[in-house]
């Protein structure tokens, strides 16, 4: 056998004190130990971990343009644990960064904090939501996003997507995408970016005494999103599009309705501002644009998960949605990538030889690389043809 061990693939890693540098795609399987320091990944190229259920970064984190960096668990019962606490620490995407339990029954934890988190890119992070609850927060002190971030759970759960330290500002220039997940507000929000909320998903703003850039638009993207705001006595105006079809736009009190003297709600339909009022001095306005019809707008009960049920707290929409399609400050969402290494494949890879006779022996071997019944990866390596062996063998190692 002159072919023992086969490589995923081409692999420099050029490793300093604290510090390591991924210079061309590197795929790796199983157990990983990424308290290394700094990690940085040169552009063009990417690192896939696969089934490294601990990735516990220690320093910062660097994704040049056109790469990638992709966690992902195949386990069918235990999801990923990515962390970034280093506080002086930073986060940096300029390509692709995906963390992915979508496969896994159990919640993942994804706690990324350090100092200062920017993308530029495309961020995704996922999970099933199904069993226990997952732990989703980017709560960097400086925080801003001009690309694409997405979070996606294949099933609601009561673990709320939390972005940037409490009471510090979020800078959100791009789009952030939810499914089926709940986003809770803690902090200040500036830009003219768009938070999209997909497939059940909610947004809440729980802190409304701070800023909430009324350039920032909350698109509700289907008949299940919704949006609280708590009320407060001087109203702010949050610009929403999409909303119809059933969804709903809420307060955390119930709204109150005492005609003539008090309405729980109205619709301004030259302004296309809905104003909800709670408890008499306590109200939100929501731009909503223009073009309902008063007739079709109803008073219900927001019972969200991972919120408290407030009977009576909010409007919904009846009729179809007068503005309809992605507004203009959004962009399209997307769901999570797959990751590169995650699938069985199949190759083959000629080696020449020269023997001390000066004869020349060619080897041609099958590599195959698959994961066994329970889940774990091996690499299966055969001999197809030998000129200077007369039988096959087989070759198993674990990678």
């Amino acid at each position: 056998m002159l072919f023992s061990k086969y490589l995923t693939a081409c692999v420099s890693l050029f490793s300093m004190a604290m510090a390591v540098t991924i210079s061309q795609n590197t795929i790796n399987r199983g157990f990983l130990n990424l308290d290394i320091g700094d990690i940085t990944i040169e552009d063009g190229v990417y690192w896939s971990i696969i089934d490294n259920a601990i990735s516990a970064m220690a320093g910062s984190l660097k994704v040049g343009q056109g790469s990638g960096f992709y966690i992902t668990s195949t386990s069918s019962l235990i999801a990923s644990t990515v962390t970034l606490l280093s506080p002086l620490g930073s986060l940096e995407n300029n390509g692709i960064i995906s963390f992915n339990a979508l496969q896994s029954l159990t919640a993942p934890v994804y706690n990324l904090v350090g100092l200062s988190f920017t993308n530029n890119g495309e961020m995704y992070l996922g999970g099933d939501g199904s069993v226990l609850v997952p732990v989703q927060s980017i709560t960097s002190a400086t925080w801003d996003n001009n690309g694409l971030l997405v979070f996606y759970q294949n099933t609601r759960s009561t673990g709320p997507v939390l972005l940037g330290a409490p009471l510090g500002t979020i800078n959100n220039n791009g789009q952030i995408c939810l499914y089926n997940e709940l986003y809770t507000q803690t902090n200040n929000i500036v830009g003219t970016g768009c938070i999209t909320a997909n497939t059940d998903s909610s947004i809440f703003f729980s802190n409304t005494l701070l800023n909430i850039d009324p350039n920032q638009t909350i698109y509700l993207a289907d008949s299940a999103s919704s949006l609280r705001a708590t009320a407060i006595s001087v109203p702010k105006t949050f610009t929403v599009a999409g909303f119809g079809n059933g969804n709903t736009i809420g307060l955390d009190i119930p709204l109150v309705n005492l005609p003539p003297l008090l309405d729980a709600w109205d619709y301004d339909a030259s302004a296309g501002i809905l104003t909800l009022r709670g408890a008499g001095l306590l109200s939100q306005n929501f731009l909503i644009g223009t073009g309902y019809d008063n007739g079709l707008f109803s008073i219900t009960t927001d019972d969200d998960l991972g919120l408290l049920s407030v009977p009576f707290g909010a409007v919904t929409y009846s009729g179809p949605v007068p503005n309809p399609g992605i507004p203009a400050a959004c962009q399209p969402c997307k769901t999570l990538p797959d990751s590169p290494g995650t699938s069985a494949t199949t190759s083959t890879t000629t080696i020449v030889s020269t023997n001390s006779d000066g004869s020349i022996c060619t080897e041609v071997d099958g590599i195959v690389i698959a994961t066994d019944s329970q889940g774990s990866w091996f690499t299966t390596t055969t001999t197809i043809s030998e000129t200077c062996a007369s039988n096959p063998t087989t070759t198993i190692t674990s990678t």
